[in-house]
């Protein structure tokens, strides 16, 4: 029971920490907004960009490619459009929960050294394990939280959109589920870990969220460049990528739980 109340205490603890974190307010702001902004977007305008596809390439590249996909065949031109360029959209809703939930991590340990709250969690009976799961389950599932909130909102003002336009409702479909149901948390999990692992051996959070940015964002972007287009063509190679991602997970964790030194940490702080 002792235990219980002390890790119930470290958790509220940082709650209270998170919610200090000026860094997230703009992201928390903008992040969300352009969540809705881009699928409400392609929704209103597939029927223009359709008739735009005749003189502009890259429109019609992806219209023919649409069109290539058997589950869209015999749809009107405008919903094989906007239904296979939503699924591209599902590529930013990976990326807010790995922006968002990176800055959170990467105060969760350097930020406790600079308010002198680091010694005295490190002197409580917390163990390792139990410390790192608090700060991860408490930088990810809010993050997770407000972009499934978004995701949702989305969603219905797509459909609202598509049901008077198109006379057809099209999210959410097997990829969003899966991408931003699945793929979205296990991936803001792994940006999570890497950044706390950065965070354990900073010195100043700028330096951390600065290092992790340049880190962990162009190479998301590589990534999802290179595929992409494999991802939003192919459900099973989704569904690869979602078991891949979890195992990253736990690998990650399991690597930052035998790394963390307590010791270590604070001797080099002091």
């Amino acid at each position: 029971m002792i235990r219980r109340a002390i890790v119930g205490a470290f958790l509220a603890h940082e709650m209270r920490d998170l919610r200090r974190n000026r860094g997230l307010v703009p992201l928390l702001l903008v992040l969300p907004l352009l969540g809705l902004v881009f699928p409400v977007a392609l929704a209103a305008t597939g029927k223009l960009l359709v008739e735009q596809a005749a003189g502009d390439p890259g429109t019609r590249a992806v219209l023919e490619t649409a069109l290539r996909q058997p589950e869209f065949a015999g749809l009107d031109l405008a919903e094989a459009l906007v239904r296979y360029a939503l699924r591209a959209v599902v590529g930013f809703y990976l990326l807010m929960p790995a922006i968002i939930a990176g800055t959170a991590a990467a105060f969760s340990i350097v930020g406790e050294k600079q308010q002198r709250t680091l010694e005295p969690i490190l002197a409580t009976p917390i163990s390792d394990r139990e410390l790192l799961l608090s700060k991860f389950l408490v930088c990810l599932v809010p993050t997770v939280a407000l972009t499934w909130a978004t995701a949702l909102v989305a969603v219905l003002l797509v459909d609202a959109i598509t049901l008077l336009r198109m006379g057809a409702i099209v999210l959410p479909d097997r990829f969003w589920m899966a991408g931003v149901g699945l793929l979205a948390p296990l991936l803001g999990g792994a940006v999570v870990l890497l950044t706390m692992r950065l965070s354990a051996r900073s010195v100043d959070p700028q330096a951390t969220v600065q290092t992790s940015s340049l880190a962990i964002v162009p190479g998301f972007l590589v990534v999802f460049g290179v595929f992409g287009k494999l991802l939003i063509s192919s459900f099973p190679a989704l569904l690869v990528a979602i078991a891949l991602a979890a195992l990253l997970d736990l690998w990650l964790f399991r690597r930052v739980e035998r790394t963390f030194e307590r010791e270590e940490i604070l001797t080099r702080w002091k």
